[in-house]
């Protein structure tokens, strides 16, 4: 999977869901920044299509971002999202990177 999610706004990217039954769960971010905003990428447990509100939890490393840097995923989670918690101007780019074994 080769993902890219975009938020321009103040707002919640879609929960994108990833496979949580990999023998070798690993996952790849890069969150691109541009212009003023401040970006956190946040993951749940819950399954996104039968949950209305999954509880979200902020990425260990990727909350309080305000320029671009990569980090990853190295146990399960269900989904992931990206959140722009205070914007001016431009945009967040949050790619995920997971692998097919």
């Amino acid at each position: 999977m080769n993902t890219k999610i975009t938020v321009s706004s103040a707002s919640s990217s879609n929960w994108i869901p990833v496979n949580t039954v990999q023998k070798d769960f690993k996952i790849s971010l890069g969150l691109e920044v541009s212009g003023t905003g401040v970006y956190k990428v946040e993951h749940t447990f819950d399954n996104p299509f039968t949950t209305a509100s999954p509880v979200a939890f902020p990425h260990s490393v990727l909350a309080g971002i305000s320029a671009s840097t990569d980090s990853n995923y190295f146990f399960p989670v269900t989904a992931i999202r990206l959140t722009c918690t205070s914007y001016t101007s431009g945009s967040g780019i949050l790619t995920i990177v997971q692998g097919n074994s």
